[in-house]
């Protein structure tokens, strides 16, 4: 399977172009890339078919050829992860799982019961975790990692003219099916998910207020980490996008 890379470059059929230094770097000292071989090049959302047209220690060059057949690679709707900051190494996961899921954007959220916060050093982390998990999942689109924001401008921003799902475990079941069964095709889905001590009842009152959906995600108790992905991954299946 040919590799892919992004570039934030205009790209139009014979163009060249160098890739940026550190995915010129994997291309020449991972792939040992050679002129001639093949490629993918993601602009603005288009995958093109293309070849390396020069590898050196110095830099990589490609060509582009044509757009490709094959435009696969996102949900037919975007999703927006709300995910409260983690402990340790954790968010790095979520971020890493839910880019290979389908999620066009992820936001850190800091709760009442939050023990974690987003410096500046972890989002940049954060953003580079996701561009690379785009790649390899062959994404069209590398989602963005927003800088962390308190859960009631979470609210503010994102509930409105969406559809929200927010996991908690006092839910009933069959909340989610519920929640699904009124989606409309081609909104916005936000999914949000409180940290390790769970949501506190003031923040699932203003969530509901907002027009949020609460939604259990079954008999057992996920770590906050696990939740995001499953509930994306549930979602994408019963609306079967899948």
């Amino acid at each position: 399977m040919a590799p892919r890379y992004f570039t934030s470059g205009s790209v139009t059929a014979g163009a060249e172009l160098d890739l940026d230094p550190s995915d010129a770097h994997h291309a020449s000292s991972v792939l040992r890339c050679k002129a001639g071989e093949p490629l993918t090049l993601v602009a603005s959302g288009v995958a093109w078919d293309a070849v390396f047209a020069s590898c050196t220690k110095d830099g990589v060059a490609v060509r582009a050829i044509a757009a490709a057949a094959d435009q696969a690679g996102e949900l037919p709707s975007p999703v927006i992860v709300l995910q409260a900051v983690t402990k340790g190494a954790k968010f790095d996961d979520v971020v890493e799982k839910t880019v290979e899921l389908g999620a066009v954007r992820i936001v850190p959220v800091s709760f009442a019961r939050s023990e974690a916060e987003g410096s500046p050093a972890k989002v940049e982390r954060w953003r580079r975790i996701a561009r690379a998990a785009a790649m390899q999942s062959r994404r069209r689109v590398i989602p963005i990692v927003d800088a962390p924001l308190a859960w009631e401008v979470a609210l503010e921003r994102y509930a409105p003219g969406a559809s929200m799902l927010v996991a908690f475990e006092g839910a009933p079941r069959d909340t989610l099916e519920q929640a699904l069964s009124k989606y409309e095709r081609g909104n916005a889905i936000v999914i949000a998910i409180g940290p390790e001590g769970g949501l506190h009842g003031d923040e699932v009152a203003h969530a509901r207020a907002r027009g949020a959906q609460i939604v259990s995600l079954g008999p057992t108790i996920l770590r906050t980490e696990t939740a995001a992905a499953a509930l994306l991954a549930a979602v994408a299946a019963r609306l079967g996008w899948w």
